[in-house]
């Protein structure tokens, strides 16, 4: 995928064969970190003993969770590296209230962190750090100051707080923040995706080994063509699925539309 994606990119000049290139090698490396050769899950376990190295055993049922848990923290990461990229875009631009007091802004990551924190403390039963006070500072005062943010941006802009009156804001206001708690959920939970991949990737694989196997003196035939296939319906999979959480998990959180086009001099 990675020559393909090359070829394309240098004769065809294809504006998206670049990530069919950058697909290719983060395949190649991921099947060597979990120890799979085009299907085959054994060829390198014997190599990576000699160096004492264990790779990942998906098919192994204990690491199914373990795997899922993992895309979900990596997920949270990147939405905390969103907030974080927002909130330096809102200063530059001198958008304090956005900056400190947004859901994208530094109560948004504060109320997010916190959480998240906290649960990833409880599963490793290591410590609990919900108690009223920090509830109190890490919970509470930033959901009040999301609620209240386009008040006190119109007290920072000196203007009135409520233009439309407190009774439509209020509604206005409940809504939204209810919207800002479940994104933050489903943006979370959304990261699963990427394990249920690699877990509907070894099941194609265990499909054209089996294939294999049956096929007798076509073995190779069937190995190349199942390959083929499963490389290039991943491919199109997960290179749809990665857009998708680029754009709604991370640049919904900091890009904004309007501005000015971006117009390149000719000489």
């Amino acid at each position: 995928m990675a020559f393909i994606g090359f070829l394309l990119t240098k004769f065809k000049k294809m504006p998206l064969a670049p990530i069919i290139t950058r697909i290719g090698f983060s395949s190649a490396f991921f099947g060597l970190f979990y120890g799979s050769i085009f299907g085959n899950e054994e060829i390198l376990h014997n190599f990576y003993a000699k160096f004492g190295f264990t790779p990942l055993n998906i098919m192994d049922s204990s690491m199914t969770m373990t795997m899922l848990i993992g895309t979900v923290a990596i997920g949270a990461v990147l939405i905390l590296t969103s907030i974080g990229i927002n909130f330096i875009t809102k200063l530059k631009h001198k958008h304090y209230g956005d900056a400190i007091f947004s859901s994208n802004g530094i109560m948004g990551f504060i109320l997010y962190g916190f959480v998240l924190i906290g649960i990833a403390l409880q599963m490793l039963k290591v410590a609990s750090v919900f108690n009223l006070i920090t509830i109190i500072l890490f919970v509470v005062v930033p959901i009040i100051s999301i609620f209240f943010k386009e008040p006190i941006e119109h007290l920072l802009e000196k203007q009135k707080p409520f233009p439309d009156g407190i009774g439509g804001f209020i509604v206005q206001g409940f809504f939204e923040l209810f919207e800002v708690i479940l994104s933050y959920v489903t943006n979370t939970v959304s990261f699963l995706r990427v394990g249920g991949f690699i877990l509907s990737h070894a099941g194609m694989m265990m499909v054209v080994n089996t294939l294999m196997e049956m096929s007798g003196n076509g073995s190779v035939v069937v190995a190349i063509i199942g390959n083929l296939f499963v490389m290039g319906l991943e491919g199109l999979i997960v290179g749809i699925q990665v857009l998708r959480l680029e754009f709604y998990e991370m640049f919904s959180r900091y890009y904004e539309g309007d501005g000015v086009p971006f117009t390149p001099i000719k000489f």
